[in-house]
């Protein structure tokens, strides 16, 4: 279904086309006047070597409104701007639209848009969730329920990277905790992880078998025994953060036992450009100057490095999608992961597939503020801020939205106090109580059942392209994955709408229903968008 913005939007490339004019349309929210506006004709002065305004005379001359009736006026200003208004009919059509679609509005009903992987988290089963994966969590759970509702289907990805010598410093750090229960002094081997997160695991271990294990030497078995046991219990409390966080996925998937199934080998040996040399084996990903130099993926020794692993993860996880021509895979990393973007590209390219279909979503860290202070995260020296500790400080709602009001590029400095504030300093408030408005009105009305008729007012009109804005805003975070626009977009028609409350007298006129109807939609539409992030959303505050 077109909007009226792509209405408007063909009305100008169909008067371009007759003018023999070839320029691509760009059009905009009016601020001030009317409700849709485009520069158009400024942009063209200098190739037609005419004046903007002769220019949009000609243009709108050549738009038929007979034709699209969904424009009720144009007109054009100085310098040379095109202005449109919407007919109230569709106004109305629009605000009717959203109830009838409830909580479908702006969603794709047919998942024909292609099956999408997307691998966010991942964190080492080594500790507890660090606020370092807090945003990464965010960003990931929001992009996986936009692409939902633009028509992908999405498989979310947890991969459980249980292969690598991390996995043997957990076990060595398990046990000497555990061993410290008896002996306080026992050493820490030098490599141990020295986290709270390790102390918790030792204790659990504890209740489990006591003294079974009490002053035993750390053998192959024995370190298998703590490696095993620490890797369940820090997957049970990863998949428990998840859960309080809002967060779930599809499938966990792990590096060890790709290994053991040897599910690693066969992709590794369909590439086409390694080599050999100083008895390792060389990835050349140098090839076409898109990587500083080329990567080792086996060492001299015959152990493979991490890179080998992820480039048979990354082409398994293409094909299970099954979706060989619109399928897509895309991984949320740190911003500290750079460098490993062009050498995975590389390899899934060299397997045969499309690089297009293979997508790296970089994100900066955070920093945590409480009264002016920097709470740091360091887990080798066990002062760590974990997740757990965030969400009990500050509420999952919290942390979801502020953590994808930024753009990923950007910085967090995460404020405690300005976070949780109830007042109209906090963006999230405004949003939730311009919800808990709508439905103290629906509420206060006492409609069964609400249709918009007219919407003639000048704030209803612009509440309703407001709340038009957002099938769009859904399909341009699908394109972009720019999860970031929602918070923005939510705020704004928060905003738009306290304008409409503040000045329309809704109950008791004679376009009583039609308002009604409007601020039913609002909230539908603020609800939608809510959801999207996991918000609780209120009905009362």
């Amino acid at each position: 279904m077109n909007t009226t913005k792509d209405i408007i939007i063909a009305s100008l490339e169909e008067a371009l086309k007759k003018l023999n004019i070839n320029k691509a349309v760009i059009l905009t929210e009016s601020k001030n006047y009317g409700d849709y506006s485009t520069n158009l004709p400024l942009t063209l002065q200098k190739d037609l070597g005419k004046k903007a305004m002769e220019i949009a005379n000609d243009l709108v001359k050549n738009i038929d409104l007979k034709k699209y009736t969904a424009i009720s006026e144009i007109q054009v200003a100085e310098p040379g701007f095109i202005n449109f208004w919407v007919s109230d009919s569709v106004l109305v059509d629009t605000v009717n639209s959203i109830i009838a679609q409830g909580e479908h509005y702006g969603e794709v009903l047919q998942k024909d848009k292609g099956a999408v992987n997307i691998e966010f988290v991942s964190a080492n089963p080594t500790g507890f969730l660090h606020i370092g994966h807090a945003r990464n969590a965010a960003i990931g759970a929001t992009l996986c329920n936009v692409m939902e509702k633009a028509g992908h289907r999405v498989v979310r990805e947890y991969l459980v990277n249980d292969y690598g010598n991390q996995m043997h410093n957990l076990a060595i750090s398990i046990f000497a905790r555990y061993q410290q229960i008896f002996n306080p002094s026992y050493e820490m081997p030098e490599d141990a992880y020295r986290g709270g997160d390790v102390i918790h695991f030792a204790k659990a271990f504890y209740e489990k078998y006591n003294d079974q294990y009490k002053n035993v030497e750390f053998t192959k078995e024995i370190e298998v025994l703590f490696k095993e046991f620490g890797r369940e219990i820090a997957l049970e409390n990863i998949k428990k953060d998840l859960k309080s966080f809002g967060v779930w996925m599809d499938l966990y998937s792990s590096e060890k036992e790709a290994y053991e199934k040897n599910e690693v080998w066969p992709y590794i040996h369909k590439l086409k450009t390694t080599y050999k040399k100083d008895g390792a084996v060389w990835l050349a990903t140098t090839t076409g100057g898109k990587d500083d130099k080329d990567r080792v993926i086996i060492k001299s020794n015959g152990d493979s490095t991490y890179l080998c692993a992820d480039i048979a993860y990354h082409a398994k996880k293409f094909e299970a999608l099954g979706d060989k021509e619109k399928g897509k895979i895309i991984d949320i990393w740190g911003a500290d992961h750079s460098g490993y973007v062009e050498r995975v590209k590389f390899s899934f390219e060299d397997l045969g597939y499309r690089r297009d279909q293979i997508e790296m979503i970089l994100f900066q860290l955070l920093r945590i503020v409480k009264d002016g202070v920097e709470i740091k995260m360091s887990k080798r020296l066990g002062t760590s801020f974990t997740l757990r500790e965030l969400l009990e400080l500050v509420g999952k709602d919290a942390v979801r939205y502020f953590l994808i009001d930024r753009s990923y590029n950007s910085k967090i400095d995460f404020d405690v106090k300005k976070v949780t504030e109830a007042n109209e300093t906090n963006p999230m408030f405004i949003i939730k109580y311009a919800h808990a408005r709508c439905a103290q009105m629906l509420d206060k009305a006492g409609y069964s059942s609400v249709k918009a008729k007219s919407l003639d007012d000048e704030y209803a009109q612009k509440l309703v392209n407001e709340l038009k804005e957002y099938p769009e805003l859904i399909q341009t975070m699908a394109k972009t994955y720019k999860v970031n626009l929602l918070p923005q977009y939510l705020l704004k028609l928060a905003g738009t709408f306290n304008s409409f409350y503040s000045n329309v007298k809704v109950l008791g006129t004679e376009h009583e229903e039609s308002y009604i109807a409007l601020v039913k939609a609002t909230k539908i539409v603020l609800a939608n968008g809510m959801n999207l992030m996991d918000l609780d959303i209120p009905e009362k505050m």
